[in-house]
């Protein structure tokens, strides 16, 4: 049996939004919809109950179709990575300050981008728990769950 999957983390994302800033975007708008239904409908599980105000709500205020909020694959994590140029930029900073040879603005940009880099190390590690945590929950085969085995 075929089973729908939210892509609803990936529409978040685009839009720069969190679960919470969406719920109170739709309690602002007088919506009255449980937060943890909106992060249920987040999740990378697959959907076996949807409300169809709380969906054309969410439809609505991220001006989306539902077609963009459900699938019927389920989810492949897309992490992030820095381009080209930041890495090189990165690169070269992280060799003047391994000499101890970074200007104040150097030192400022290489903060800025070290702080950057984190961001989206984190960002990846939290997708990649999610995925994990949604495959554990679904019982697919290579999922980390162990069961213990009775004498």
């Amino acid at each position: 049996m075929a089973a729908a999957y939210s892509k609803l983390p990936e529409i978040l994302t685009k839009q720069n939004c969190t679960v919470s800033d969406l719920h109170q975007r739709l309690v602002a708008k007088g919506g009255h919809f449980d937060k943890n239904t909106l992060y249920r409908l987040a999740s990378p599980k697959p959907i076996t109950l949807i409300s169809a105000p709380i969906l054309k709500a969410v439809c609505e205020e991220l001006k989306v179709g539902i077609g963009d909020v459900l699938g019927w694959e389920p989810p492949h994590p897309k992490l992030h990575k820095i381009d080209q140029g930041m890495q090189d930029r990165l690169s070269d900073l992280m060799s003047k300050n391994n000499e101890d040879a970074l200007t104040p603005e150097e030192r400022v940009a290489f903060e800025e981008l070290g702080a950057e880099a984190e961001r989206l190390s984190l960002e990846n590690a939290r997708i990649l728990a999610s995925a994990a945590r949604g495959a554990d929950r679904s019982g697919k085969k290579g999922s980390a769950k162990k069961h213990p085995v009775s004498a």
